[in-house]
């Protein structure tokens, strides 16, 4: 009861606190482990530079100096899950703002024990807040797709592939949007890790354009997982490392009290509508 009053404590306040303008979720990677009752914080934020200017040639470049996006989710049951996302960026030439406001829904398909195959599907909504717009205002978008992770010992993969489609009066995409976020991870200790993750964007499917003008990015991160037992390792149980305590026999009764894990790395865009570097950080708290 106390960690749903929370969440719904939380969720009002985010809504309340900003001024609200869509934004895709910049360099977020979904997990496919779901715990009924564990609720996590998570912040993502990002600095870039090289940023390249939005153009009539160039439309879909993305223009951020900076991002911060703010997370909290919560496991109903073991098998649903639902999160609030809100946060702040800046856009080239203009001032920090506050952004977006996602509410989201993930649903576990597939489990997994070590090594094997965990499969989960997500979906979301976000609304646009115009304030009086007439013209060139923000269409509200929904997203929809699935969470893959493979595992193998210390190996991790993990694939994010998300459709979105706009939807209101300013809406104007011909068919459906894309983004992506994949990640291979490798833990070379219990707390520590290494990897390469790749992000991006097409805004309309059926109107995609050059590959120069999509956004995509590539690079190294480095993770750090703290709390739990000798289980951390991403190979090492059904929730990707997320640690948990067991009762007196032995069998698995409810998440360890807290569990922090952090990562770190650079982004190198592969595109003139992608900046040229992008610093990223991540780091999130469960209990």
């Amino acid at each position: 009861m106390v960690k749903l009053t929370c969440l719904a404590s939380c969720t009002a306040v985010a809504l309340l606190l900003f001024v609200i303008e869509p934004a895709f979720a910049e360099f977020q990677i979904q997990e496919a482990g779901i715990e009924k009752g564990e609720v996590e914080l998570e912040f993502r934020g990002a600095y870039h530079w090289g940023v390249p200017q939005v153009t009539d040639t160039n439309e879909n470049a993305n223009n951020l100096v900076q991002s911060h996006e703010f997370e909290l989710q919560m496991g109903i049951t073991d098998w649903w899950l639902l999160s609030v996302t809100t946060g702040l960026d800046q856009p080239l030439g203009e001032s920090l703002r506050g952004n977006a406001v996602e509410i989201e829904t993930e649903f576990a398909l597939l489990k997994r024990q070590g090594d094997g195959i965990a499969l989960s599907f997500q979906t979301g909504y976000e609304q646009a807040f115009n304030h009086g717009a007439q013209v060139d205002g923000d269409a509200n978008q929904f997203g929809f797709g699935p969470i893959v992770e493979l595992a193998k010992g210390p190996f991790l993969l993990t694939l994010n592939p998300l459709f979105t489609k706009q939807i209101g009066t300013f809406a104007d995409q011909e068919g459906l949007g894309f983004e992506y976020g994949w990640r291979g991870e490798y833990d070379f200790t219990k707390r520590w890790g290494i990897g390469v993750e790749v992000f991006g964007e097409i805004e309309d499917l059926a109107n995609a354009g050059p590959f120069d003008r999509q956004v995509h990015s590539i690079g190294p991160t480095l993770f750090y997982n703290f709390g739990g037992g000798d289980d951390d390792a991403k190979g090492g149980d059904e929730d990707g490392g997320k640690a948990k305590a067991g009762d007196d026999n032995g069998k698995v009764s409810r998440p360890a009290p807290t569990a922090f894990s952090m990562n770190a790395g650079v982004q190198f865009g592969l595109t003139d509508a992608t900046s040229d570097t992008a610093l990223k950080f991540q780091g999130s708290l469960a209990f």
